[in-house]
């Protein structure tokens, strides 16, 4: 009733911002994501009290169309004056958030009336405790994982956030099931902690970071790429037998948890895959299960360091590519800028929000990209040692 008298309401002070979020809903549908949120947001300032109109704005930093600082904004607002649900629903966006840009510390601002409220889901408490252990609350984490026990004890055996199962495991805190699996992933992850800078560092230098866009097309680059002693490439690259462009070798493949999007290639492993998301031990509520398959595989295996995910999300206020987190641990590990000579494939340039072009093909998404390319420009630049075209 509240939803249909705030409607009845609206129509009846001339439904302001109507306009304004027919031609958000056009353009989205166009694909033109950036005009389109800023008629979401000229929407928002004709009724800026409208609780649902907040949290769509507030959303689109998840794709680079929003800066943060403005997103944490909208979400305080709405957590401290809109009602229950829509304050709910804002205070978890804004724990997400933090958490993911920010890390624990930032997040665990918003902890205590996030497992205050006693309706709770054992879901979102689960997702709390992990939070609190990863900011070295663990008797807080330990507490709520007794009280989701307490109250829904099926949702223990199937968590996935992997350090904090081994904490609970090491602690006797409680008796999970997947503790024995928690570790052997672990374990597996220690075994090759560290090997993407050793062997950048074995190199002196002597790498190709190879791209996936369109610049390499017709350049016949192939064999000059593969001279290098090491070759990092991405996600669904081109590399093949007989690729003129693209060459033939992988050494270091960056590249997701998931296989639905970048399957598993029958062509022999790389010397290591690197694992993309952000804070895969600890935000994951997955973790685990995501992880399982390279250890039963026997899989050389690094995840990209969180602080690394930290420094680009400070840098870009967006979500980083692939290519770029690549880029950036390189840059870190040679410790010096990359010559033009190393670096192929690289068109952030040519991409936007709707379109990705990459090598023989390009990509239109009915959603907006969750990368900055505009700013992943300019961080690029600053990588390499002379501006070239990307």
């Amino acid at each position: 009733m509240r939803k249909i008298g705030q409607t009845v309401r609206w129509w009846m002070e001339g439904a302001p911002g109507r306009l304004s979020r027919k031609r958000y809903v056009r353009l989205y549908q166009q694909g033109q994501f950036e005009e389109a949120a800023l008629a979401l947001r000229q929407a928002l300032e004709a009724t800026p009290d409208d609780a649902q109109l907040m949290l769509q704005v507030a959303n689109l930093s998840r794709f680079g169309l929003l800066p943060l600082e403005e997103a944490l904004s909208l979400l305080r607002r709405i957590t401290t004056k809109a009602p229950h649900a829509a304050a709910r629903q804002a205070l978890v966006s804004m724990i997400n958030l933090l958490w993911e840009r920010r890390g624990a510390d930032a997040a665990m601002e918003w902890f205590a009336p996030l497992v205050g409220d006693e309706k709770t889901t054992a879901r979102l408490l689960l997702r709390a405790a992990a939070l609190a252990h990863e900011a070295g609350e663990t008797r807080k984490a330990f507490d709520l994982l007794n009280r989701v026990g307490h109250n829904d004890p099926a949702a223990l055996p199937s968590m996935g956030y992997l350090d904090l199962i081994l904490a609970v495991a090491d602690d006797g805190a409680a008796e999970l099931p997947q503790a024995g699996r928690a570790r052997a992933v672990a374990a597996h992850l220690s075994r090759f902690e560290g090997t993407f800078t050793q062997m950048i560092a074995g190199t002196a230098g002597h790498v190709a970071v190879v791209a996936n866009g369109p610049s390499l097309e017709g350049l016949a680059l192939g064999r000059t790429i593969d001279s290098h002693q090491l070759v990092v490439r991405f996600n669904n690259h081109a590399a093949k037998p007989g690729s003129a462009d693209q060459g033939e070798r992988t050494n270091i493949w960056f590249r997701p948890t998931e296989f639905t999007h970048v399957p598993m290639r029958e062509a022999p492993a790389p010397e290591l895959m690197a694992l993309t998301g952000c804070n895969i031990r600890n935000r994951y509520s997955n973790g685990l299960q995501v992880l399982e398959p390279y250890v039963h595989a026997e899989l050389p295996v690094e995840l990209v360091p969180k602080e690394l995910y930290a420094r680009l999300f400070a840098a870009l206020d967006a979500s980083p590519s692939a290519g770029l987190i690549g880029l950036a641990w390189t840059h870190e590990a040679v410790g010096r800028k990359l010559s033009p000579a190393q670096v192929f494939g690289y068109s952030l340039g040519r991409n936007t929000s709707a379109v990705s072009h990459y090598y023989g093909k390009r990509h239109t998404s009915s959603w907006p990209s969750r990368h900055n390319w505009q700013a992943e420009h300019s961080l690029f630049q600053s990588l390499i040692s002379e501006v070239i075209s990307a």
